[in-house]
């Protein structure tokens, strides 16, 4: 019994956490005269061994833009609490950047420029989006030059909806705008089946005097006779007075 409870309390130290990751900027940009012939970066970001990803970005106006995002699921474990503090912590979990002076005309990675880290265990399960600073560490010490700074936004994610994506909130709007099309074209076609039938019925109302008669006609026929013209009936009423 001793054995079972430490098994079940094992399985809940960790968590499992999906976030969306949107990495906005760098600025100040470049943080000396020297480094202002690099035009284009390379900028590489790993979650330990397992997740890691790269994108190529330019430079102007004092900034790295980036603009990039990118899913990234986490484990984080939990850190044993101490007495009498009620804050859930978690073990360090980094995010780590990396800022590559990127080769002419080839998405690959040169010198390594700068760094910088972000600890997702100093966030741990998030409600809502929020925006992070992080440091950017240059690997060549520059005077008397502002240190840039990693500009992230961090969103949560539902792994059983696609709709808390911001992917998924946009496929959201397209079936929604299809579905509308689809009742518009529905309630058209509905108004002209209802013309075309109130048009028939009028054509039936001028048409039936027309339609009895043919038919009286065609039943006499169909038995053997057929009914006496209009000036045979005067001479039969003549013949009787």
């Amino acid at each position: 019994m001793v054995l079972g409870l430490r098994s079940k309390s094992r399985k809940s130290v960790s968590v499992q956490v999906d976030y969306f990751i949107h990495v906005q900027e760098v600025k100040p940009w470049p943080p000396s005269e020297s480094l202002k012939s690099s035009r284009s970066l390379l900028i590489q970001w790993e979650n330990g061994d397992q997740n890691s990803g790269s994108f190529t970005c330019g430079v102007g106006d004092g900034r790295i833009g980036i603009g990039e995002s990118f899913r990234l699921p986490v484990t984080l474990c939990r850190e044993v609490s101490r007495k009498g503090t009620t804050r859930e912590s978690f073990l360090k979990n980094n995010l780590e950047f990396y800022v590559y002076d990127a080769r002419r005309e080839k998405a690959v990675k040169g010198q390594l420029l700068a760094t910088a880290t972000i600890n997702l265990a100093d966030y741990g399960v998030i409600k809502e989006t929020i925006t992070i600073s992080a440091q950017v560490n240059c690997k060549r010490s520059f005077k008397h030059s502002t240190l840039p700074v990693l500009y992230v936004n961090i969103q949560p994610l539902d792994k059983d909806s696609s709709s808390s994506s911001p992917m998924g909130s946009l496929l959201k709007e397209v079936s929604l705008d299809k579905s509308e099309s689809y009742s518009e074209l529905t309630n058209e076609g509905n108004a002209e089946e209802t013309e075309m039938a109130s048009f028939t019925d009028d054509d039936n109302d001028d048409l039936s005097p027309h339609l009895s008669q043919t038919i009286t006609s065609f039943a006499f026929e169909a038995r053997g006779w057929s009914p006496p013209k209009r000036n045979q009936v005067h001479n039969i009423i003549a013949f009787l007075c």
